[in-house]
């Protein structure tokens, strides 16, 4: 009887380990496919968030959109329960490979979708469907979930009218020069001299260049206001690049972002 139930079990033992569920579960090879498996399975694997950014060619984040798994290709109401953008608007996701698509809502209605296209941490790409032409998915990576998120964004760029109201800059046609900038973040600035024109000129670099750059800045809050320059062109397609040079008071450097915008007094720029 001893002799049979040790042939029996040598039988299960031997179909067991080579039973390619059971070894890739006990053995398993170290990819992130596999990973994702043991997730689905409720084992844990090294873990990883996809990130990015939602904001418009403008520099203004989407902040509070609440990201649905799945696709639905025609405007819904608000489903339950997703990741919701933070306050530089950007999402984290679990990392798995493959598509992976979101349903996006905005103060509950449907505001567009897309679908994180994933080959490995370094390598995400993504495909829209119904969003704005401005609409941009950028700054798409991975993080540690061991490590807080500590990304410095741009999520606001504004200037004062002729009434000093704050007027966004888009890529329309403007008809006052961008004589005073501000930009907004999603976390205060680093202290910086009103007067310091090297730090100003190497943290925004306008192209072509006004004959005269900004002269002076002042921090309030989460926000730097340049004033100042002189000397932009009628009709002229200008570049602002805000750089890396720009640091949060924790000393994170921004992300950095390009605006464009048009001062067109009489004939409309064309993009």
């Amino acid at each position: 009887m001893r002799s049979v139930l040790f042939y029996i079990s040598c039988i299960l033992s031997f179909s067991c380990y080579y039973n390619p569920l059971v070894n890739a579960l006990l053995n398993p090879p170290e990819t992130q496919e596999n990973n994702s498996a043991l997730a689905l399975l409720g084992l844990s694997g090294p873990s990883l968030l996809i990130t990015g950014q939602i904001r418009y060619a403008n520099g203004e984040a989407e902040i509070g959109l609440l990201l649905q798994p799945g696709k639905l290709y025609a405007p819904h109401s608000k489903s339950t329960g997703g990741y919701v953008t933070d306050a530089g608007g950007r999402f984290y996701v679990p990392y798995q490979t493959g598509s992976i698509p979101f349903t996006v809502y905005k103060n509950g209605s449907y505001l567009f979708e897309f679908s994180l296209n994933v080959s490995s941490p370094s390598e995400i790409s993504f495909t829209s469907y119904g969003a704005a032409p401005s609409l941009e998915i950028i700054g798409l990576g991975t993080i540690s979930t061991n490590s807080p998120p500590n990304f410095f964004e741009l999520v606001g760029a504004y200037y004062l009218d002729g009434e000093m109201n704050e007027v966004v800059i888009d890529k329309t046609n403007h008809y006052t020069a961008v004589g005073s900038l501000i930009l907004k973040f999603n976390a205060n600035p680093a202290f910086v001299e009103p007067n310091d024109i090297t730090w100003i000129q190497n943290a925004i670099v306008i192209t072509p260049s006004p004959s005269v750059g900004y002269q002076a800045l002042g921090i309030v809050g989460n926000r730097i206001t340049f004033v100042g320059a002189e000397g932009f062109s009628m009709n002229t397609e200008y570049n602002i690049n805000v750089t890396n040079h720009i640091k949060s008071e924790s000393g994170i450097s921004l992300t950095p972002r390009k605006i464009r915008f048009c001062y067109e007094p009489s004939i409309p720029c064309i993009f």
